[in-house]
């Protein structure tokens, strides 16, 4: 704690604020900071300093047109960020109330909400269309596949189905560069568990926007109406909730999109760029299980493909 307690020196809170560790991945640690006027800070493992400035400017443009972004805090110095090394970068931002949609093979999200997230996304995407880019950033749609084929070696001689896995990997990564779709600021991690709801289909927030960038507005969708309609260890996606994502999506929307091979595609981009991500970032641990058709995400990928 000696280290959230120096970040937290760099703000106007006291050092000795309680902060509980809210959830951690390979990318981030959350925590909960103070009790009364709650604030989150995210401490970033991966992100680059010039991504966190792209990151700050997505929430301020934003923020101007009234969305349910959370303040980004800056420092008591005027940063955008603290810092403790050189590898640690951290932000902060007003604490957010509200509640995550549960879906799984279990449960399914009411029509309204599932509706209200589509059009919220689409909102964001017309909003996005006003984005001034005003600082360079790393990540792309691509990136987590690329760190796949950094680790081409290894998947092909320790992973059951690993040649598969990098030939697909090899063969979105070509599509997705001859696609030509329309381009814009995109979310690029729009799941269940980065929206807040209110009441039944009320949104009051989106969060964690780190992973935003500019890319095809289509790509955002397709993995946005992924998650809201096929949950984890099912066999198929509920249609229904998928086209009542995408009908909330195109409500807003000056580009209207169906449900079809090209929308398909982007899916299977998304899910197979998921894949990459949850294996690169356990590749070394001993207790992965080294199957790629282990990963519900490559199975969702599977089923599209043969759509």
């Amino acid at each position: 704690m000696k280290k959230i307690s120096k970040i937290l020196s760099q703000y106007n809170i006291p050092p000795n604020s309680s902060a509980h560790l809210l959830r951690e991945s390979s990318d981030n640690q959350v925590y909960v900071v103070g009790n009364r006027q709650k604030k989150i800070l995210r401490l970033s493992k991966k992100l680059p300093i010039e991504d966190a400035v792209f990151e700050h400017d997505v929430y301020e443009h934003l923020s101007h047109y009234n969305f349910p972004v959370a303040k980004w805090n800056k420092t008591r110095d005027g940063k955008l960020y603290a810092s403790v090394d050189k590898t640690d970068i951290a932000a902060l931002f007003d604490f957010l109330e509200g509640y995550h949609v549960v879906i799984d093979k279990n449960h399914f999200p009411i029509k309204e909400q599932v509706f209200a997230a589509g059009k919220m996304l689409g909102s964001i995407s017309k909003a996005g269309e006003k984005f001034v880019l005003s600082s360079p950033r790393s990540r792309t749609i691509f990136s987590e596949l690329e760190r796949a084929m950094v680790f081409q070696e290894i998947f092909e001689k320790d992973f059951e189905g690993g040649k598969i896995f990098i030939q697909q990997v090899k063969e979105v990564i070509n599509l997705g560069h001859r696609h030509k779709s329309i381009n814009g600021l995109i979310h690029n991690d729009y799941r269940p568990s980065n929206i807040f709801f209110k009441k039944e289909s009320k949104i009051s927030g989106v969060i964690d926007f780190d992973w935003s960038c500019i890319g095809p507005k289509i790509k955002d969708l397709a993995l946005g109406a992924l998650e809201w309609s096929f949950p984890d260890g099912c066999e198929k996606p509920n249609i229904a909730i998928l086209d009542t994502f995408l009908d909330g999506y195109n409500s807003v929307s000056k580009i209207k999109y169906e449900r079809n091979k090209e929308l398909y595609f982007w899916i299977m981009f998304a899910a197979l760029s998921d894949v990459a991500t949850y294996f690169c970032d356990r590749i070394e641990s001993p207790d992965v299980k080294k199957n790629i058709s282990s990963s519900y995400m490559y199975k969702k990928y599977l089923f599209f493909s043969k759509l």
